[in-house]
């Protein structure tokens, strides 16, 4: 299978792709920043391989379902509060990386469950838009 970005032709970007570019060292980082910027997106970059390899199916931990929703999230912890979130689908021979954002590690307030249900409208947004048009993306790397 291949790993795809989609790409919102609105936006004029990929909204997983412009997500993870904060996680880029940059000259003004320093060294134990660019450590674990490298380290969140080696982890990242781990992860969507193995959903790769079995072929887009959520295998937890790695990967689950989203309830209430047609895709499929991947966790990965920013650090001991923060949790990144990637949502992607499969579609025919790709997985699709449709939307990223962060999130509580826990959270129990129905202002926090807002936001997150808010972002993962936006990943089946993508996912639907995406379907009218599966030339939208751009590959992985």
């Amino acid at each position: 299978m291949e790993v795809v970005y989609f790409y919102d032709k609105d936006l004029k970007y990929c909204p997983v792709k412009e997500y993870l570019k904060q996680y880029l060292p940059t000259n003004k980082d320093k060294e134990n920043t660019i450590q674990r910027k490298q380290k969140i997106l080696a982890d990242i970059d781990a992860k969507i391989d193995y959903v790769r390899e079995n072929k887009g199916r959520p295998t937890p931990p790695i990967s689950k379902p989203l309830h209430g929703y047609s895709c499929f999230e991947i966790l990965n912890p920013k650090d001991a509060k923060t949790v990144i979130r990637i949502l992607y689908f499969r579609h025919r021979e790709k997985v699709v990386l449709l939307h990223a954002f962060e999130k509580p590690a826990s959270y129990n307030t129905e202002r926090e469950r807002r936001k997150v249900d808010k972002q993962n409208k936006i990943g089946e947004k993508y996912l639907n838009i995406f379907k009218l048009n599966p030339n939208n993306y751009e590959k992985y790397k």
